[in-house]
């Protein structure tokens, strides 16, 4: 899946254009594979979550990283799914003009429309470890905690909101 992040407009998805106010049904139309949930219209395997208002019109997009980190998702020419932690939150902090607020762990950065989060806090890392290892299970939780450690240096997800 490749993205393109337009700033309080919406996306180009594969060459499909997903904007605010459209409705859902031409993208449907377009990529096809589809599982609905209420509001929540969710394609490429739950990759890419678009949510409608009301009228059917698409009001949040939110795109999820994989695994492999093999969506590529353009924010200002940088692929911030394959970027580290601190490259992210600084060109998110720079479009913004402003530091984003953190709140529980997701961030937003209000001006500019995203809300973005990363699977794990380093408090959250620090934690796991040290309960871990007081329970004796550190050696046979290893990997998994390297997994872990590993997938919470990137961007878990990022959501998209039209900007007044």
């Amino acid at each position: 899946m490749e993205v393109q992040i337009e700033v309080g407009k919406g996306i180009q998805c594969d060459g499909i254009e997903i904007m605010f106010g459209n409705s859902i049904s031409s993208v449907v139309k377009a990529v096809g594979e589809v599982d609905k949930y209420e509001d929540n219209y969710y394609f490429y395997e739950s990759s890419l979550l678009v949510h409608v208002d009301s009228n059917n019109c698409i009001d949040e997009i939110e795109i999820r990283n994989d695994e492999e980190h093999s969506h590529v998702v353009m924010l200002n020419g940088t692929n911030i799914f394959s970027e580290m932690k601190d490259v992210v939150i600084e060109l998110i902090v720079r479009l913004n003009q402003s530091p984003a607020e953190d709140e529980l762990g997701t961030y937003e950065a209000k001006r500019i429309g995203l809300a973005y989060s990363f699977s794990m806090t380093d408090e959250e890392i620090k934690e796991m470890i040290s309960e871990a290892k007081e329970e004796g299970t550190y050696e046979e939780m290893k990997e998994e905690i390297e997994a872990d450690i590993k997938r919470a240096k990137y961007l878990q997800t990022i959501s998209i909101r039209k900007t007044k």
